[in-house]
């Protein structure tokens, strides 16, 4: 008879080796992670795949991000970000999952938000370069070099960066402003 009644097929086990299973793509373990909800709870071995594959992502981006940051000056506001980032991260995998289902899912939606985060700061650290600017890359944002000969242009940079080290936003729109200002009144053939 076979195993499948009313079908007519009948069970032939796999011949060959299995295949081994593909190494996923640390974005959609991250996103499947992040996205759990009370809706979609996935069964606890899939809890459990995917907290271990994002505690070993985590402990290689922790490396590799102080690495990065290392290279950057002590004050450098990438740098403070990105070190706090591996702190958290480090502290949320040190945590554990606790007992219980509940608890699980808690602590892989809980390294999801540390590992999105320090992906994001590897990122960052390997797309910025460590060029003297008046403000943070973006639209819109006037880039002042070291070496540029206007004395106004590098005392208002400076200004600027003086500004974003303390995070007061409202100095450093200001700064950005009088720079702007200054910029195409006395450098408008640039």
């Amino acid at each position: 008879m076979p195993v499948f009644p009313h079908t007519a097929l009948a069970y032939v086990p796999p011949q060959g080796t299995a295949a081994q299973p593909e190494v996923p793509c640390i974005e959609d373990v991250i996103r499947e992670v992040v996205a759990m909800d009370s809706r979609t709870f996935p069964a606890p071995g899939r809890v459990g795949w995917l907290t271990r594959h994002l505690r070993r992502f985590i402990s290689a981006a922790v490396a590799d991000v102080e690495v990065e940051a290392g290279k950057r000056p002590v004050d450098d506001p990438v740098r403070v970000e990105a070190l706090a980032a591996v702190r958290e991260a480090g502290h949320r995998v040190g945590l554990g999952p606790g007992d219980g289902y509940a608890s699980a899912i808690t602590y892989a939606r809980s390294l999801g938000r540390g590992a999105e985060e320090l992906l994001r700061q590897q990122r960052r650290l390997r797309a910025e370069v460590a060029v003297p600017l008046a403000g943070m890359a973006g639209p819109g944002v006037i880039v002042v070099p070291e070496d540029d000969p206007c004395t106004a242009c590098r005392e208002l940079a400076d200004e600027r960066r003086a500004f974003e080290l303390a995070h007061d936003w409202c100095g450093m729109r200001g700064a950005d402003e009088r720079l702007a200002v200054h910029q195409r009144a006395r450098h408008a053939s640039r």
